[in-house]
């Protein structure tokens, strides 16, 4: 695929970041890799340096998932652009059928692929737009007590065979088409940490785009949320991001030209 761009963000991971770089060279080897270093310390910066074929930009600071994303996207020229996390990587993706699924069906601005857990089960990735007692029931120990409660049945996919369309789905892997990033604009870089994931698709919804489910593929992702590890920055970022999300009634930001 030709007109594939690839957006990475990091820091602080050089053998996830490592990992996650060859699977896309080996699955993808015609794409464009675009690096953010969101100001590492860890040897990343010195790995990116050597790395001819990548792309990289490099921050002296944090600059946060969305902003990070924006800079990668800004600098993609292609007509389909991949974001994926450095914790996961690729083992297998039919992106000749998703580019034609995306040419077959112009309303569609989002394909999601199966991400799967490093043992191979699946992740819930894909999920309806979340309420509040949602969030909450994901946010605790409640899912895992009572995980058949009907609110968050219904916030969790678990149709993962069949392609469909998904309210959202998580930033671990997306494939977004260029015109929605100029029809609706970038991520949102008011979300440091987290949501702006579900934030960009309410917003390629609401602009008359669908985010599509796509189960040919396997991307897997660790999930390690350093949202879970107790009381941290990421934690609080976190818990800012499902504030906004919820207080957000338009869901704009200026457009990436």
């Amino acid at each position: 695929m030709n007109d594939l761009s690839v957006v990475v963000i990091t820091r602080n991971r050089l053998e996830k970041l490592k990992r996650c770089i060859l699977s896309i060279k080996s699955s993808l080897p015609e794409a464009q890799i675009f690096v953010v270093d969101n100001g590492s310390t860890d040897g990343s910066v010195g790995y990116l340096k050597d790395e001819r074929i990548v792309e990289t930009v490099f921050s002296k600071t944090n600059m946060g998932v969305a902003a990070a994303r924006n800079v990668g996207i800004s600098k993609a020229s292609n007509r389909f652009v991949m974001l994926i996390d450095d914790d996961a990587w690729i083992g297998e993706i039919d992106i000749a059928g998703i580019q034609r699924y995306f040419d077959s069906d112009d309303s569609v601005g989002i394909i999601a692929p199966r991400v799967l857990y490093p043992d191979g089960s699946i992740q819930e990735s894909i999920r309806k737009f979340p309420t509040l007692l949602s969030v909450l029931w994901r946010g605790t120990f409640l899912h895992k007590i009572f995980p058949t409660a009907p609110w968050y049945q219904g916030y969790i996919s678990h149709e993962t065979e069949k392609v469909h369309k998904t309210d959202w789905a998580i930033g671990a892997c997306q494939i977004v088409r260029r015109e929605v990033f100029e029809l609706i604009g970038s991520y949102n870089e008011k979300y440091f940490f987290g949501y702006e994931d579900a934030d960009f698709c309410r917003r390629t919804s609401r602009n008359g785009y669908s985010t599509v489910y796509w189960p040919h593929t396997r991307i897997y992702h660790e999930y390690a949320r350093s949202s879970a590890k107790g009381l941290n920055r990421h934690l609080f970022s976190h818990i800012a991001s499902i504030i906004r999300f919820f207080c957000d009634k338009k869901g704009s930001f200026p457009r990436v030209d």
